[in-house]
Formats: C-alpha cells, structure tokens, sequence
C-alpha cells in the first residue's frame, strides 16, 4: 500500500519558494518569439516549434534560468499540461514560480522548462495531430537547437505532466524511454482503453472529446494502441527511466493509477510511487506537490540527472 510521502509530511507551501510578486511580475513579462537577451532574473519566453511532425509549429513557452545565455550549459525538462490547459498553463498557475524560486534559493540547479501546447490530442498520434511523436521525436531537437546549451544527452533532460499530460508523460518513458533521463507524472489520466471499455461508458462528450483522437468506430479504433497498461507490459524494464508518480486519495483518478502502479512493480521498473492524503484533481494540490517533483527531476548521481 502506498502511504503519504515524506516530502509532504509538514511540507512547505509553494508561496514558500516564489520570488516577491513584483519580481515574479516582471520575471513572467513576455519576450517575443525565439530567444530572448540573458536577463538577471528569470523569465519567460514564447516561440513556436517546428519538425517533421509539426511543420505548421506547436506554440511553446520556455522558461529560462535567471542569467542564462544562449551556449550556456543547463539543464532541460519538458511540462505537460493538464487536458485542459495550454503553453501558459505553466506560467498561469504558479509552477514556474515554484521553480523560480527553486532555482534562485538553489534547491535545484539552472533548469530550462519548456511546455508545448498539446490541448485536444491526448499526446496521441492522430489525424487531428502526431503529437505523440512530436514529443518524442522532434521536440528535444528543436529546444537543443533553439537554446543552445540546453539538455543535449538524456541524462541532462526530463519530462513530467498533469492529468493529460501525466498520461503522456508516462508514454514517453515507456514507449520512448532513450528520449528523458527522469519523467514524473502529477495524478496521472489513466484507465483502461479499448473499444468496448469506452462503448460502455460513451456520452456525448466523450464522443466530442475522444473520437477524432482514439477513433470512431471499432475497427479504427486507436483505444488499444495508446493502452498504458499494455504499453507498461511491452515495455523493457531496463531501459525505462526512474518514475515518480504522485495521486491524490481524493482524485477519481487515482485508481487507474494504482493499477499502472502495480504493473511497473511487478515488471521490476522503478516507480516512486505516493498517495497524497486529502489531494484532489486541482491546481492547488498539483501547485504543492511542484517542489518535490522537480527535486526529484533534477537528482543527480545513480539514474539521476547530470548536473
């Protein structure tokens, strides 16, 4: 069974972290596309990011470290947002505060974070987007490419999301584990899919929401392809990377999550695995559980990140 993790026992809130509002005002305030001049706090930029699987460009915002300058080494971590979020839900909700002020009190080294809007794809391959392999095949070349000094081998880079993308957050470390060195996922969206599972349970909205994505009738079904529980039993133990999964005791998620849970164990892969007393599917309890998970993104030393 799992229990409530140290980190949270007296755990500190995030406002705890965060530089005083008027820096984080101007620390946040936009640069245009592309890169922006170091600056001595840290700041946000936005640009868009192209590949073979994106040529019409994903909008991204970055977050880059206080002082840094483009050749400049630094750590590189990929958000994603929750299901339904954007590109400035990292900005919107109070992470990048969080990892600001992590980062300026020196709890965690210079880290460039980019999230990539990914609203309406469930980080699926699709007609409506190939974000599944955009993520996985395109992006990290375009950040490395775009901010020079950034990642540049899988122990320098990781990934984690939220709801939405704590399911993809996990793909990625299952499906694609050669691409991050650490991935976390924050109440993960997990269940079982397949095309009667969903059958059974079909509303309208689940209509508008998940068949342009999963598929409208059975036999285009893409339900079973993006299955974590069967992407988890097909995985190579070996070499996924170490897991950090946090849920809430009061989310309606948190059930499939136990189940994908238990089937890492089994399969001898690494998870960190907790349940998070009185956490519910919110912004709040994900804002709180923030510094741990970039603790953990940003460990070195055995299966860690290099600093």
């Amino acid at each position: 069974m799992r229990g409530v993790p140290e980190e949270w026992r007296g755990a500190r809130t995030h406002s705890q972290y965060v530089v005083v509002k008027s820096a984080v005002a101007l620390a946040l305030a936009f640069a245009g596309p592309g890169l922006a001049r170091a600056g001595s706090t840290p700041r946000i930029v936005k640009t868009v990011l192209r590949g073979p699987h994106a040529p019409q460009g994903v909008p991204t915002e970055v977050l880059l470290p206080a002082g840094w300058k483009p050749g400049q080494p630094a750590l590189l971590m990929v958000f994603l947002h929750d299901g339904w979020g954007s590109e400035k839900s990292l900005g919107k909700h109070g992470l990048a505060e969080v990892a600001m002020g992590m980062m300026q009190g020196g709890a965690i080294p210079s880290v460039i974070i980019a999230s990539p809007r990914h609203r309406g794809t469930f980080l699926v391959d699709s007609p409506r987007a190939a974000m599944e392999s955009f993520v996985a095949d395109d992006l990290v070349p375009a950040l490395e490419r775009d901010f020079p000094g950034a990642g540049g081998s899988p122990e320098r880079r990781s990934a984690w999301g939220i709801s939405m993308g704590g399911y993809g957050a996990l793909k990625m470390a299952l499906r694609h584990p050669g691409v991050f060195g650490r991935v976390a996922a924050l109440a993960p969206w997990v269940q079982p899919m397949s095309w009667d599972s969903y059958e059974r349970r079909r509303t309208w909205l689940w209509r508008h929401l998940l068949e342009p994505v999963f598929g409208r009738t059975r036999e285009e079904s893409r339900f079973e392809a993006n299955d974590l529980a069967s992407i988890a039993a097909a995985a190579d133990p070996a070499r996924v990377p170490p897991l950090l999964v946090r849920t809430g005791s009061l989310d309606r998620w948190e059930k499939g999550a136990d189940d994908l849970i238990a089937i890492l164990q089994r399969r001898g892969i690494a998870v960190d695995a907790a349940s998070i007393a009185g956490a519910k599917h919110r912004w709040s309890d994900w804002r709180s559980a923030t510094p741990a998970v970039l603790a953990f993104l940003t460990r070195s030393g055995a299966g860690g990140v290099a600093p």
